[in-house]
């Protein structure tokens, strides 16, 4: 329908104007939506406020190209925050560090060396390179949490895909969850995926060595793939692959730069699901009635100064309780009136 003389509606040019805009496959459909009818509800009132007179067509013209610009500014500003200050999308961001790392990531004259912060966002393409006394962990843009050991070098692509040229890595991809593809470990010897996993890759001058915690893993090597289920170390080197029981596993360096956990505002049962996953502990409880209650319980305070396994001596007389290890076993028990147990 047109105005008299012609000329379309103003509602009609917006609506127009905001469909030649076009969606930016970088935003969320919801936020896209939100934005749109943000920018068309602001014009709507606008119109309502003014005078009832006809509208000149060249101010028409310039409430529309202000709507699109909103638009096209909350887009940018949502992909500016997930972009580094170079431009490129974040791949990893470093949670947690000790010691000396640095990134190499051929930016020339970085007046800092390429030393790494926590908060620090990495693009892809970015090397890692930890110290004899450094060590981070970093959490992928896909939600897999990353651990780079001692004298490690490691290369982050998207994919997601790591490069492991020495030292290092262990990946916590999570228990079974949903990505668009698993998590890849190439190496000079061989290829790693996981299935949903926690294990540790690790590279030495003649041998790779991958360590399965929980989950499955395969590994890609002269044209044959291998299994690894949890409790099971491939080994792959000059005389082929060997498969051994992992027994007595060394997760202390893991235990040493693991992130925090979050403990304020979050429930008990919250803290045991954590615990559990970090030490690789079984959680019992003495009395069924503190399973029951735990999801209840809100915790307060922090322990980010503590190792996941030493944290259950700090958080669980705050709550009445106490616990005893046995054989991967965390038994937790109440304590009586006189804090025993």
């Amino acid at each position: 329908m047109t105005n008299p003389g012609g000329t379309p509606p103003e509602d009609d040019t917006i609506a127009r104007l905001l469909e030649a805009a076009g969606p930016r496959s970088t935003a969320p459909k919801e936020r896209e939506d939100r934005v749109r009818d943000a920018a068309r509800a602001h014009w709507r009132r606008t119109l309502e406020a003014a005078p009832r007179r006809r509208t000149p067509a060249w101010i028409a013209a310039a409430l529309a190209a202000a709507a699109v610009l909103a638009i096209v500014t909350a887009w940018e500003l949502w992909n500016r925050g997930q972009r580094q200050p170079g431009g490129d999308i974040a791949i990893a961001t470093l949670l947690r560090s000790e010691g000396s790392i640095r990134r190499i990531d051929g930016t020339p004259h970085r007046a800092d060396g390429g030393a790494l912060r926590a908060g620090d966002a990495l693009a892809p393409g970015t090397s890692v390179e930890t110290a004899p006394d450094g060590r981070a962990a970093l959490a992928l843009a896909d939600g897999s949490s990353l651990r780079i050991d001692s004298g490690t070098r490691v290369r982050l692509l998207t994919g997601p895909t790591l490069e492991l040229e020495q030292g290092a890595i262990y990946i916590d991809s999570g228990p079974g969850q949903g990505r668009r593809a698993f998590l890849e470990v190439r190496t000079r010897l061989g290829v790693v995926r996981d299935i949903g996993t926690q294990f540790e890759v690790r590279l030495t001058a003649d041998e790779l060595w991958v360590s399965v915690r929980e989950g499955l893993a395969t590994l890609a090597t002269a044209g044959r793939s291998f299994g690894a289920p949890a409790g099971t170390r491939l080994v792959a080197g000059g005389t082929g692959v060997e498969s051994r029981p992992l027994e007595d596993p060394d997760w202390s360096w893991v235990l040493d730069i693991a992130p925090a956990f979050a403990m304020d505002g979050k429930t008990l049962q919250e803290y045991f699901d954590w615990l559990a996953r970090e030490t690789g502990w079984r959680i019992e409880f003495a009395d069924p009635g503190i399973a029951r209650e735990s999801s209840t319980v809100v915790l307060h305070g922090s322990v980010a100064d503590l190792r996941p396994d030493e944290t259950p001596a700090a958080v669980l007389p705050t709550c009445g309780l106490t616990h005893r290890l046995s054989d991967g076993t965390l038994v937790i028990e109440r304590l009586d009136g006189a804090g025993r147990p």
